[in-house]
């Protein structure tokens, strides 16, 4: 990356520990960058898929699906649809801001309150799961912020709402939020994975 991460770094560079202290966090954000795990961490050579040390065979699979939730989401998919390119059959990710893609569609969602985007997202994202079958791959990208952005269908978005402000005002934890989110959702805590069956699934 040219320049800098941390925008004011010359302002408050000001002295030598200072200056050093700076560059080992713009160190970290390098090394948590999206765009660049997903290019480092994903390759395909003559047909073969290789995620870290996992590998797939694309020839064994009729179509390859994209779906996706999460703050990071969408960046995380412009990044795969560079790599996987039109061997993609199709795609929807929702995250924060959008993301132009060539064969994933990407939505804006709301977090930490679900929006009608969030429920539009969410029946697209259930459809491309519901409608696979074992020639199918599916690769999901799952980011922070998964769990309020994935919504559907709208009966549970609107408890959602009432269940975060009512958790807001009780002081409740976000590990306690979520396990009553995965037991109100159809797609939450395995629920992507399990209508997605017999297709193959990736996260």
């Amino acid at each position: 990356m040219t320049g800098h991460r941390i925008k004011n770094f010359d302002e408050l560079a000001t002295t030598e520990n200072r200056k050093l202290a700076l560059a080992i966090a713009e160190a970290g954000l390098d090394a948590i960058d999206t765009a660049d795990v997903m290019v480092n961490s994903i390759e395909v050579k003559n047909n073969i898929l290789k995620i870290k040390d996992k590998q797939f065979d694309l020839s064994k699979f009729k179509k390859i699906k994209v779906v996706g939730f999460g703050k990071a989401s969408c960046e995380a998919a412009g990044a795969l649809d560079k790599i996987l390119g039109s061997k993609i059959s199709e795609g929807v990710v929702i995250g924060l801001t959008k993301f132009t893609c060539d064969f994933i569609e990407t939505f804006a969602g709301t977090h930490p309150r679900p929006s009608d985007m969030n429920i539009e997202a969410g029946k697209k994202i259930y459809d491309i799961v519901d409608q696979s079958n074992e020639d199918d791959l599916i690769i999901a990208i799952v980011s922070g912020g998964g769990s309020a952005l994935l919504c559907y269908p709208e009966s549970e978005c609107a408890q959602g709402r009432q269940l975060y402000d009512v958790f807001l005002k009780c002081g409740q934890t976000i590990s306690e939020l979520n396990t009553v989110r995965k037991h109100i959702s159809i797609l939450k805590g395995g629920g992507l994975a399990k209508i997605a069956y017999p297709a193959t699934v990736i996260g």
